[in-house]
């Protein structure tokens, strides 16, 4: 089940992944989500430059953090998981990022509210938005080379990290986590 209480925030997340998605006005779809999900912060990325669950889980964390230590970078919960997510302190570059376009096919979205049920009816409505069909698979599907490029991952950090226990997969999300973490501290 994609959705998970925060017992520190007293908040539900749902992360989940949207396969075949058909979105010919990125704005408009995401406005239909927010006006259709009362109550709900929802953030939409191109699960192309997603490192895993993890990455996303991590970025929705820091967002809940800031807000509850009130170190914001924008009224919006939703915009802040996008910047914690890309690792970015622009809106503009966040979005050039992660941001979703009418090429997006594989999405990764992200929802915070206070009550279980409406994440529940939210994740039912999804596909009927954004077409396609739910798919968590699609987090962990992140084109490396894109990954790397957005977070300004190198061979050599991935290497520094790949042991036995640890595949260049897991190096890639953990590298990722730690540019986000970066972020946090420079707020």
């Amino acid at each position: 089940m994609p959705i998970e209480y925060l017992q520190e925030y007293d908040r539900y997340v749902m992360i989940t992944g949207v396969r075949s998605a058909e979105i010919p006005d990125p704005k408009m779809v995401l406005q239909q989500l927010r006006r259709s999900a009362s109550g709900i912060e929802t953030q939409i990325l191109d699960a192309k430059g997603v490192a895993g669950r993890d990455h996303l889980r991590f970025a929705a964390l820091n967002a809940l953090k800031g807000r509850a230590q009130g170190i914001e970078m924008t009224e919006s919960l939703a915009v802040e998981v996008l910047l914690y997510a890309s690792a970015q302190r622009q809106i503009k570059n966040a979005i050039a990022a992660l941001g979703v376009s009418s090429n997006s096919r594989n999405l990764a979205i992200i929802a915070i509210a206070n009550d279980r049920q409406a994440l529940e009816r939210f994740e039912i409505e999804l596909p009927r938005t954004v077409g396609g069909k739910t798919d968590e698979s699609v987090l962990e599907e992140g084109d490396e080379a894109t990954v790397r490029r957005i977070f300004g991952i190198t061979d050599n950090q991935v290497r520094a990290l790949v042991r036995k226990d640890v595949t260049e997969r897991d190096a890639l999300t953990r590298l990722v986590i730690e540019k986000m973490a970066l972020l946090s501290s420079q707020i």
